[in-house]
């Protein structure tokens, strides 16, 4: 056979396959018939629900004020998540950028599985490039009455080979991504911040876990995240996974039924364990023995339209208007930090106010973006020399217990900046230029002194065990502690040269676009 006739072989059978593999990636001229709702939520009385009733007089006095509890470690950001689910009676709205079907991942799901079994609403919605999975859990899922999934702005080809040509072609689409994170309850109780679901934001993973920051609110701001849910779930990007191809996938995944099973049963007294736990935290949230904090919430979330438009940026435009109004300090735990030209303008302008500022990001030896990290790079030193006080994560100290085992470090994943010890921001907004222009973000913003502080001091603890970077003889210098010695480096610690040298060669990628 010619060459000829193996190319043109080859050219057939890849759109035959990519063919019969695809969906469409808009519903705008798809008729409404052809995807009816399936799920749909009756009007109710968040106040009324379990998690309403518990705090109800507070919320009934002072509706404009929202509670809310700090969660830092990943092991409890899942087990609140899990003890929603359990106590919802209405309504469940996830909004993730990455969901991997693992461990942590199940856990959650039979959750939600079980919820949905009591007649609970719940509408999943999951960004296209960071759907790891091969979708036949996705697909059973969606296969319950009670639950609906859908994918965001997804890739047309299935196969994933295939969507390499598709990034080029359609860069300026592909490019956009719905980066938001939230998880939402009977329309009284939200969790917002920056981790996804997959084991490595839940401190499950034995190899690197997410060091990272959320917060559950309860009240008016979960009304508000209701609101920015439904905007993403009903704009035409927003695709049912009713559309995915679907008979082999569930064949798959039938056929595979009882290993998937057998990863998450564990042993009895393990489940024993959990469900004890959660009970606790139920427990607890009834009978008022958490602490939380009251004051004003507000939530700013871009438009699904971002993805299609330059339109004007709501969180750049808060974050601008409380950056001009503090007075005494900025702390910032972002774990992709690229200020630009614009930002350093900012902290520059702040400095000469005398306003204190304290920078937490990764460093090169725990960044999962190298290349952020060398945008980052070039800001690093002038920072430094501006009066910044700026830290990078060590990876070694994230390592944490995981059924036995170490796992091998930690990665910085946090978002949140805490202003003149008084407003706290958290969500999905990284200080880079990916956030501010290209995918679609959420964040909480808080008006409470003490959870600011509380906010502030787990910062602080986290910088403490961190690179610091000072200058020493006009050069800048990475000090840390290490076995309870000071220990100064003079490069990136805990890297090797071929590391620093990708790192410098990172410097290629346009800054704009990452």
């Amino acid at each position: 056979m010619s060459e000829t006739n193996i190319a043109v072989m080859l050219f057939i059978a890849f759109f035959v396959l990519s063919g019969c593999s695809s969906i469409v990636a808009s519903t705008k001229n798809i008729p409404k018939n052809k995807f009816p709702t399936k799920v749909l939520i009756e009007k109710f009385s968040p106040l009324e629900t379990t998690i309403g009733k518990v705090y109800v007089k507070k919320l009934e006095s002072e509706p404009q004020k929202s509670g809310a509890m700090l969660i830092e470690d990943g092991s409890y950001a899942l087990l609140h998540r899990a003890s929603l689910a359990r106590m919802a009676e209405k309504s469940i709205d996830i909004q993730t950028y990455i969901y991997k079907n693992d461990v942590a991942s199940r856990i959650l799901m039979h959750e939600i599985w079980t919820a949905a079994n009591r007649g609970v609403k719940i509408r999943i919605l999951i960004d296209d490039n960071g759907l790891d999975s091969d979708f036949s859990d996705v697909i059973a899922l969606d296969n319950h009455p009670n639950i609906s999934v859908k994918i965001f702005n997804p890739y047309k080809n299935r196969i994933k080979f295939f969507r390499y040509p598709e990034m080029i072609y359609d860069f300026g689409r592909i490019n956009k991504r719905m980066h938001n994170k939230m998880f939402i309850v009977d329309d009284i109780a939200l969790i917002i911040g920056g981790r996804n679901i997959a084991d490595d934001y839940f401190d499950n993973n034995f190899n690197v876990n997410f060091s990272d920051t959320d917060v559950f609110f309860l009240g008016k701001i979960a009304q508000e995240a209701t609101k920015s849910f439904d905007e993403y779930w009903n704009f035409h990007r927003s695709i049912p996974a009713s559309f995915l191809p679907s008979k082999s996938k569930m064949k798959k995944y039938l056929k595979n039924y009882p290993k998937y099973i057998t990863k998450i049963e564990g042993s009895k007294k393990d489940w024993e364990i959990y469900n004890e736990a959660i009970e606790k935290f139920i427990f607890k949230y009834k009978n008022h023995q958490n602490i939380i904090y009251w004051g004003n919430a507000k939530l700013i979330a871009d438009s699904p339209e971002k993805i299609e438009k330059k339109i004007q940026n709501p969180l750049s435009e808060a974050l601008k208007k409380i950056w001009q109004n503090v007075t005494d300090s900025i702390y910032i735990s972002s774990a992709y930090f690229v200020p630009g030209k614009k930002g350093v303008k900012y902290f520059k302008m702040a400095i000469d106010k005398g306003i204190n500022i304290s920078i937490l990001t990764n460093s090169l030896s725990s960044t999962d973006a190298l290349v952020v990290y060398s945008a980052w790079e070039r800001y690093r030193d002038d920072f430094v020399k501006m009066g910044v006080n700026v830290y990078e994560y060590k990876r070694n100290e994230g390592k944490i217990k995981i059924r036995g085992r170490i796992s091998s470090g930690a990665s910085l994943h946090s978002k949140t900046i805490v202003f003149d010890d008084k407003i706290t921001w958290v969500g999905s907004f990284n200080l880079d230029p990916r956030s501010e222009g290209i995918n679609t973000e959420v964040v909480a913003i808080f008006d409470n002194a003490d959870f600011a502080k509380e906010t502030k001091k787990l910062m602080q603890i986290d910088m403490q065990k961190s690179w610091h970077l000072v200058l020493k003889n006009h050069k800048v210098v990475w000090e840390g502690n290490e076995d309870g010695k000071l220990v100064c480096e003079t490069h990136s610690p805990d890297t090797s040269f071929f590391v620093r040298m990708i790192n410098f060669l990172a410097k290629i990628f346009p800054e704009s676009q990452i």
